[in-house]
Protein backbone atom coordinates (compact mmCIF):
# COMPACT_ATOMS: atom_id res chain seq x y z
CA UNK A 1 0.00 0.00 0.00
CA UNK A 2 1.34 3.42 -0.96
CA UNK A 3 2.16 5.99 1.68
CA UNK A 4 0.33 9.30 1.46
CA UNK A 5 3.38 11.10 0.05
CA UNK A 6 3.96 8.34 -2.52
CA UNK A 7 0.28 8.41 -3.49
CA UNK A 8 0.37 12.17 -4.01
CA UNK A 9 3.54 11.93 -6.13
CA UNK A 10 2.00 9.19 -8.28
CA UNK A 11 -1.15 11.25 -8.85
CA UNK A 12 0.95 14.32 -9.72
CA UNK A 13 3.04 12.35 -12.23
CA UNK A 14 0.14 10.59 -13.96
CA UNK A 15 -2.03 13.70 -14.04
CA UNK A 16 0.78 15.87 -15.45
CA UNK A 17 1.61 13.41 -18.23
CA UNK A 18 -2.07 13.12 -19.16
CA UNK A 19 -2.51 16.90 -19.23
CA UNK A 20 0.51 17.35 -21.49
CA UNK A 21 -0.95 14.85 -23.95
CA UNK A 22 -4.66 15.64 -23.91
CA UNK A 23 -5.39 19.19 -22.76
CA UNK A 24 -7.52 21.43 -24.95
CA UNK A 25 -5.65 24.19 -26.85
CA UNK A 26 -7.73 26.99 -25.34
CA UNK A 27 -6.71 30.50 -26.50
CA UNK A 28 -5.75 31.75 -23.03
CA UNK A 29 -3.35 28.81 -22.78
CA UNK A 30 -1.67 29.64 -26.09
CA UNK A 31 -0.61 33.20 -25.29
CA UNK A 32 -0.31 33.10 -21.52
CA UNK A 33 -0.36 36.44 -19.72
CA UNK A 34 -1.85 37.40 -16.40
CA UNK A 35 -4.35 39.69 -18.18
CA UNK A 36 -5.53 36.84 -20.43
CA UNK A 37 -5.90 34.57 -17.41
CA UNK A 38 -7.86 37.20 -15.47
CA UNK A 39 -10.15 37.86 -18.43
CA UNK A 40 -10.79 34.20 -19.18
CA UNK A 41 -11.39 33.23 -15.56
CA UNK A 42 -13.87 36.04 -14.92
CA UNK A 43 -15.76 35.24 -18.13
CA UNK A 44 -15.84 31.51 -17.31
CA UNK A 45 -17.29 32.00 -13.81
CA UNK A 46 -20.80 30.50 -14.06
CA UNK A 47 -20.24 30.04 -17.82
CA UNK A 48 -19.30 27.00 -19.91
CA UNK A 49 -16.14 27.17 -22.02
CA UNK A 50 -18.10 26.74 -25.26
CA UNK A 51 -20.27 29.74 -24.44
CA UNK A 52 -17.48 31.88 -23.03
CA UNK A 53 -15.03 31.41 -25.92
CA UNK A 54 -16.73 33.92 -28.21
CA UNK A 55 -16.94 36.50 -25.43
CA UNK A 56 -13.23 36.05 -24.69
CA UNK A 57 -12.28 36.69 -28.31
CA UNK A 58 -14.55 39.75 -28.52
CA UNK A 59 -13.09 41.23 -25.32
CA UNK A 60 -9.52 40.66 -26.50
CA UNK A 61 -10.35 42.30 -29.81
CA UNK A 62 -12.03 45.30 -28.15
CA UNK A 63 -9.58 45.59 -25.23
CA UNK A 64 -6.21 44.05 -26.23
CA UNK A 65 -4.54 45.20 -23.01
CA UNK A 66 -5.53 45.85 -19.43
CA UNK A 67 -4.98 49.57 -20.11
CA UNK A 68 -7.59 49.44 -22.89
CA UNK A 69 -10.10 47.79 -20.57
CA UNK A 70 -9.39 50.31 -17.81
CA UNK A 71 -10.18 53.18 -20.19
CA UNK A 72 -13.47 51.66 -21.40
CA UNK A 73 -16.80 52.99 -20.20
CA UNK A 74 -19.14 50.79 -18.20
CA UNK A 75 -21.64 50.83 -21.07
CA UNK A 76 -18.98 49.57 -23.51
CA UNK A 77 -18.11 46.67 -21.19
CA UNK A 78 -21.72 45.73 -20.43
CA UNK A 79 -22.65 45.82 -24.11
CA UNK A 80 -19.95 43.24 -24.84
CA UNK A 81 -20.98 41.27 -21.75
CA UNK A 82 -24.61 41.14 -22.88
CA UNK A 83 -25.95 37.60 -22.64
CA UNK A 84 -23.35 36.25 -20.19
CA UNK A 85 -25.42 37.01 -17.08
CA UNK A 86 -24.12 37.90 -13.61
CA UNK A 87 -23.32 41.39 -14.91
CA UNK A 88 -21.52 42.37 -11.72
CA UNK A 89 -18.64 40.26 -13.11
CA UNK A 90 -18.27 42.67 -16.03
CA UNK A 91 -18.37 45.73 -13.81
CA UNK A 92 -15.87 44.20 -11.39
CA UNK A 93 -13.57 43.26 -14.27
CA UNK A 94 -13.46 46.87 -15.45
CA UNK A 95 -12.84 48.20 -11.92
CA UNK A 96 -10.10 45.61 -11.39
CA UNK A 97 -8.41 46.76 -14.61
CA UNK A 98 -8.49 50.37 -13.38
CA UNK A 99 -6.82 49.37 -10.08
CA UNK A 100 -4.20 47.29 -11.93
CA UNK A 101 -3.31 50.30 -14.08
CA UNK A 102 -3.45 52.96 -11.35
CA UNK A 103 -1.82 51.00 -8.51
CA UNK A 104 0.36 48.36 -10.20
CA UNK A 105 1.55 50.00 -13.41
CA UNK A 106 -0.56 47.74 -15.64
CA UNK A 107 0.88 44.45 -14.32
CA UNK A 108 -1.23 42.07 -12.24
CA UNK A 109 0.15 41.54 -8.72
CA UNK A 110 2.01 38.36 -7.81
CA UNK A 111 0.83 37.93 -4.22
CA UNK A 112 -2.52 36.68 -2.93
CA UNK A 113 -2.82 39.68 -0.60
CA UNK A 114 -2.54 42.19 -3.44
CA UNK A 115 -4.77 40.19 -5.79
CA UNK A 116 -7.42 40.16 -3.07
CA UNK A 117 -7.72 43.92 -3.49
CA UNK A 118 -9.12 43.48 -6.99
CA UNK A 119 -12.95 43.47 -7.21
CA UNK A 120 -14.34 40.10 -8.23
CA UNK A 121 -11.10 38.21 -7.58
CA UNK A 122 -11.89 35.51 -5.03
CA UNK A 123 -9.85 32.52 -3.86
CA UNK A 124 -10.31 30.51 -7.08
CA UNK A 125 -9.43 33.34 -9.49
CA UNK A 126 -6.55 34.39 -7.24
CA UNK A 127 -5.07 30.89 -7.34
CA UNK A 128 -5.64 30.65 -11.10
CA UNK A 129 -3.74 33.88 -11.80
CA UNK A 130 -0.84 32.98 -9.49
CA UNK A 131 -0.45 29.42 -10.80
CA UNK A 132 -1.55 29.66 -14.47
CA UNK A 133 0.13 32.97 -15.29
CA UNK A 134 3.10 33.01 -12.91
CA UNK A 135 3.52 29.25 -12.20
CA UNK A 136 3.56 29.96 -8.47
CA UNK A 137 2.68 27.15 -6.02
CA UNK A 138 -0.87 28.09 -5.02
CA UNK A 139 -3.85 25.73 -5.25
CA UNK A 140 -7.14 26.61 -6.91
CA UNK A 141 -10.45 24.80 -6.54
CA UNK A 142 -13.42 25.19 -8.88
CA UNK A 143 -16.44 22.96 -9.49
CA UNK A 144 -14.40 20.53 -11.57
CA UNK A 145 -11.74 20.22 -8.89
CA UNK A 146 -14.32 19.70 -6.14
CA UNK A 147 -15.71 16.81 -8.17
CA UNK A 148 -12.33 15.24 -8.93
CA UNK A 149 -11.09 15.45 -5.34
CA UNK A 150 -14.35 14.23 -3.84
CA UNK A 151 -14.23 11.11 -6.01
CA UNK A 152 -10.50 10.51 -5.90
CA UNK A 153 -10.56 10.41 -2.09
CA UNK A 154 -14.25 9.45 -1.60
CA UNK A 155 -14.95 12.54 0.51
CA UNK A 156 -18.39 12.95 2.09
CA UNK A 157 -17.84 16.57 3.14
CA UNK A 158 -20.47 18.78 1.42
CA UNK A 159 -18.94 21.13 -1.14
CA UNK A 160 -21.53 23.85 -0.45
CA UNK A 161 -20.62 24.45 3.22
CA UNK A 162 -17.73 26.53 4.57
CA UNK A 163 -16.41 23.58 6.60
CA UNK A 164 -16.51 21.27 3.58
CA UNK A 165 -14.81 23.81 1.37
CA UNK A 166 -11.98 24.18 3.86
CA UNK A 167 -11.40 20.42 3.65
CA UNK A 168 -11.12 20.54 -0.16
CA UNK A 169 -8.81 23.56 -0.21
CA UNK A 170 -6.54 21.94 2.36
CA UNK A 171 -6.43 18.75 0.29
CA UNK A 172 -5.70 20.71 -2.90
CA UNK A 173 -2.83 22.43 -1.07
CA UNK A 174 -1.41 19.08 0.10
CA UNK A 175 -1.76 17.45 -3.33
CA UNK A 176 -0.26 20.39 -5.27
CA UNK A 177 2.73 19.63 -7.48
CA UNK A 178 4.96 22.50 -6.38
CA UNK A 179 7.40 21.95 -9.22
CA UNK A 180 4.67 22.34 -11.86
CA UNK A 181 1.71 24.16 -10.23
CA UNK A 182 0.26 25.55 -13.46
CA UNK A 183 0.19 22.16 -15.18
CA UNK A 184 -1.11 20.44 -12.06
CA UNK A 185 -3.98 22.85 -11.34
CA UNK A 186 -5.06 22.98 -14.96
CA UNK A 187 -4.76 19.20 -15.12
CA UNK A 188 -7.27 18.78 -12.28
CA UNK A 189 -9.66 21.23 -13.95
CA UNK A 190 -9.26 19.55 -17.34
CA UNK A 191 -9.79 16.11 -15.82
CA UNK A 192 -13.11 17.26 -14.39
CA UNK A 193 -14.13 18.88 -17.67
CA UNK A 194 -13.24 15.99 -20.00
CA UNK A 195 -13.23 12.74 -18.00
CA UNK A 196 -14.57 13.01 -14.44
CA UNK A 197 -17.95 14.26 -15.65
CA UNK A 198 -20.91 15.00 -13.36
CA UNK A 199 -22.87 12.15 -14.95
CA UNK A 200 -21.47 9.02 -16.56
CA UNK A 201 -17.81 9.74 -15.78
CA UNK A 202 -15.36 8.14 -18.22
CA UNK A 203 -13.52 6.16 -15.59
CA UNK A 204 -11.85 3.91 -18.18
CA UNK A 205 -10.05 6.98 -19.60
CA UNK A 206 -8.96 8.40 -16.25
CA UNK A 207 -5.18 8.71 -15.79
CA UNK A 208 -5.54 8.44 -12.00
CA UNK A 209 -8.35 5.87 -11.97
CA UNK A 210 -6.13 3.28 -10.27
CA UNK A 211 -5.96 5.58 -7.23
CA UNK A 212 -9.66 6.56 -7.18
CA UNK A 213 -11.41 5.47 -3.99
CA UNK A 214 -14.90 6.32 -5.27
CA UNK A 215 -14.32 4.10 -8.31
CA UNK A 216 -13.17 1.29 -6.03
CA UNK A 217 -16.36 1.65 -3.98
CA UNK A 218 -18.58 2.16 -7.03
CA UNK A 219 -19.96 5.51 -5.77
CA UNK A 220 -18.61 7.88 -8.43
CA UNK A 221 -21.98 9.33 -9.45
CA UNK A 222 -23.02 9.90 -5.84
CA UNK A 223 -20.18 12.37 -5.32
CA UNK A 224 -19.65 15.20 -4.65
CA UNK A 225 -22.24 15.76 -1.93
CA UNK A 226 -24.21 18.98 -1.54
CA UNK A 227 -25.98 19.81 1.68
CA UNK A 228 -28.97 21.58 0.15
CA UNK A 229 -30.37 23.36 -2.85
CA UNK A 230 -31.46 26.98 -3.20
CA UNK A 231 -35.21 27.43 -3.35
CA UNK A 232 -36.18 28.89 -6.72
CA UNK A 233 -38.89 31.56 -6.43
CA UNK A 234 -41.08 32.90 -9.25
CA UNK A 235 -40.94 36.53 -10.33
CA UNK A 236 -43.35 38.19 -12.78
CA UNK A 237 -42.07 41.10 -14.88
CA UNK A 238 -44.32 43.10 -17.21
CA UNK A 239 -42.45 45.27 -19.70
CA UNK A 240 -43.97 48.00 -21.86
CA UNK A 241 -42.61 48.87 -25.27
CA UNK A 242 -43.74 52.50 -25.54
CA UNK A 243 -43.63 53.52 -29.20
CA UNK A 244 -43.75 57.24 -29.95
CA UNK A 245 -44.61 57.98 -33.55
CA UNK A 246 -43.48 61.28 -35.07
CA UNK A 247 -41.88 62.96 -38.06
CA UNK A 248 -38.42 61.93 -36.86
CA UNK A 249 -39.37 58.25 -36.89
CA UNK A 250 -40.34 55.82 -34.17
CA UNK A 251 -38.86 56.36 -30.74
CA UNK A 252 -39.16 54.39 -27.51
CA UNK A 253 -38.59 54.75 -23.78
CA UNK A 254 -35.79 53.03 -21.87
CA UNK A 255 -34.12 53.46 -18.49
CA UNK A 256 -31.04 52.14 -16.72
CA UNK A 257 -31.70 49.72 -13.87
CA UNK A 258 -30.62 51.04 -10.48
CA UNK A 259 -30.11 49.55 -7.02
CA UNK A 260 -28.66 46.19 -6.07
CA UNK A 261 -31.14 44.06 -7.98
CA UNK A 262 -30.37 41.74 -10.91
CA UNK A 263 -29.10 43.37 -14.12
CA UNK A 264 -27.95 46.48 -12.30
CA UNK A 265 -26.64 49.03 -14.80
CA UNK A 266 -28.34 47.49 -17.84
CA UNK A 267 -31.17 49.12 -19.78
CA UNK A 268 -34.81 48.09 -19.91
CA UNK A 269 -38.26 49.22 -20.99
CA UNK A 270 -40.74 50.61 -18.44
CA UNK A 271 -41.43 47.76 -16.03
CA UNK A 272 -44.16 46.81 -13.61
CA UNK A 273 -43.46 43.82 -11.38
CA UNK A 274 -46.13 41.80 -9.66
CA UNK A 275 -44.00 39.94 -7.14
CA UNK A 276 -44.41 36.19 -6.89
CA UNK A 277 -47.97 36.14 -8.24
CA UNK A 278 -49.09 36.96 -11.81
CA UNK A 279 -51.51 39.84 -12.37
CA UNK A 280 -54.32 39.77 -14.88
CA UNK A 281 -54.18 42.45 -17.57
CA UNK A 282 -57.23 44.13 -16.01
CA UNK A 283 -55.57 44.36 -12.59
CA UNK A 284 -52.23 45.38 -14.13
CA UNK A 285 -53.83 48.28 -16.01
CA UNK A 286 -55.38 49.55 -12.76
CA UNK A 287 -52.15 49.71 -10.77
CA UNK A 288 -50.60 52.98 -9.60
CA UNK A 289 -47.41 52.31 -11.59
CA UNK A 290 -49.40 51.84 -14.80
CA UNK A 291 -51.32 55.07 -14.17
CA UNK A 292 -48.06 56.96 -13.66
CA UNK A 293 -46.66 55.58 -16.91
CA UNK A 294 -49.80 56.47 -18.88
CA UNK A 295 -49.75 59.98 -17.39
CA UNK A 296 -46.38 60.59 -19.08
CA UNK A 297 -47.83 59.89 -22.54
CA UNK A 298 -49.96 61.91 -24.92
CA UNK A 299 -52.94 60.07 -26.47
CA UNK A 300 -51.77 56.62 -25.29
CA UNK A 301 -53.24 53.42 -26.72
CA UNK A 302 -52.55 50.30 -24.66
CA UNK A 303 -52.68 46.88 -26.35
CA UNK A 304 -53.77 44.37 -23.67
CA UNK A 305 -52.55 41.27 -25.51
CA UNK A 306 -48.79 40.74 -24.95
CA UNK A 307 -46.52 41.00 -27.98
CA UNK A 308 -44.46 38.17 -26.50
CA UNK A 309 -43.93 36.18 -23.31
CA UNK A 310 -40.82 34.36 -22.12
CA UNK A 311 -39.75 32.23 -19.15
CA UNK A 312 -36.18 32.87 -17.99
CA UNK A 313 -34.36 30.86 -15.31
CA UNK A 314 -31.76 32.32 -13.00
CA UNK A 315 -29.96 30.43 -10.25
CA UNK A 316 -32.48 31.49 -7.59
CA UNK A 317 -35.37 32.89 -9.63
CA UNK A 318 -37.79 31.70 -12.29
CA UNK A 319 -38.81 34.81 -14.19
CA UNK A 320 -42.00 35.03 -16.24
CA UNK A 321 -41.91 38.05 -18.52
CA UNK A 322 -44.47 39.68 -20.77
CA UNK A 323 -43.91 42.48 -23.28
CA UNK A 324 -46.87 44.80 -23.93
CA UNK A 325 -47.20 47.56 -26.52
CA UNK A 326 -48.29 51.12 -25.83
CA UNK A 327 -48.51 53.53 -28.78
CA UNK A 328 -48.68 57.27 -28.23
CA UNK A 329 -48.39 60.58 -30.07
CA UNK A 330 -45.85 62.12 -27.75
CA UNK A 331 -44.87 62.74 -24.14
CA UNK A 332 -46.16 65.05 -21.44
CA UNK A 333 -43.06 64.33 -19.30
CA UNK A 334 -40.29 61.69 -19.15
CA UNK A 335 -39.35 61.09 -15.51
CA UNK A 336 -36.66 58.42 -15.15
CA UNK A 337 -36.73 57.55 -18.85
CA UNK A 338 -34.56 58.18 -21.90
CA UNK A 339 -36.13 58.66 -25.30
CA UNK A 340 -34.17 56.95 -28.09
CA UNK A 341 -34.74 56.10 -31.73
CA UNK A 342 -36.00 52.54 -31.98
CA UNK A 343 -33.20 51.57 -34.36
CA UNK A 344 -30.60 52.68 -31.77
CA UNK A 345 -31.59 49.99 -29.26
CA UNK A 346 -28.72 47.72 -30.32
CA UNK A 347 -26.29 50.32 -28.90
CA UNK A 348 -27.59 49.72 -25.38
CA UNK A 349 -26.93 46.71 -23.16
CA UNK A 350 -30.25 45.03 -22.37
CA UNK A 351 -30.72 41.88 -20.27
CA UNK A 352 -30.85 38.77 -22.42
CA UNK A 353 -34.46 38.34 -21.25
CA UNK A 354 -35.52 41.45 -23.19
CA UNK A 355 -33.53 40.28 -26.19
CA UNK A 356 -35.47 37.01 -26.13
CA UNK A 357 -38.77 38.90 -26.05
CA UNK A 358 -37.69 41.06 -29.00
CA UNK A 359 -36.52 38.00 -30.93
CA UNK A 360 -40.00 36.54 -30.59
CA UNK A 361 -41.77 39.59 -32.01
CA UNK A 362 -39.32 40.00 -34.87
Amino acid sequence: MLSVSSLYRSIQTELGAWYDAYHRPLPWRQAVSAYHVLLSEVILQQTRVEQGMGYYHRFIEAFPSVEDLAQASEDEVLLLWQGLGYYSRGRNLRRAAQIIVSDYGGELPRTPEELSRLPGVGPYTRGAILSFAYDLPYPTVDGNVYRVLSRLFALSDPIDTPAGQRVYWALAEALLDRQHPSRHNQGLIELGALVCLPRRPRCGECPVGDYCEARRQGVQEQLPIKQGRTRVLPRYMNYFLVRIEGEGGTRCLIRRRQGRDIWHGLYEYPLIESGEEPLSVEVLSETKDFAQLIACLRSPRFHPVPLATHAHRLSHRQIYASLFLIECAGLTSTPDYQVIAEEEQSSYAFPVLIQRLLDKIR
